[in-house]
């Protein structure tokens, strides 16, 4: 239950890509204030390491897109990086 505005909060999942996927996640802060996030995670259960990303702007958009002049300097400085990765 949303301590906010007293609304209960149905997270959205889906298998994809060969990951189960919840969109919007709500993650309460200590002050009650209600962040959201994508969580990407393996389908089969088990301990995984975490690779996270954060920041104020752009949850939904793929880095490559949302920050191509940055993608291409990665990607001429390190080309073994995105070397046969789909990028999802």
């Amino acid at each position: 239950m949303n301590k906010q505005n007293g609304t209960r909060d149905i997270m959205k999942s889906e298998v994809r890509d060969g990951m189960r996927i919840f969109w919007d996640a709500p993650i309460e802060m200590d002050d009650g204030l209600v962040l959201r996030a994508d969580i990407f995670m393996p389908v089969p259960e088990g301990r995984y390491p975490v690779i996270m990303t954060y920041g104020p702007y752009g949850k939904g958009l793929a880095f490559q897109e949302g920050y191509a002049p940055m993608w291409k300097r990665i990607e001429t400085a390190y080309p073994e990086i995105t070397k046969g990765s789909s990028n999802k």
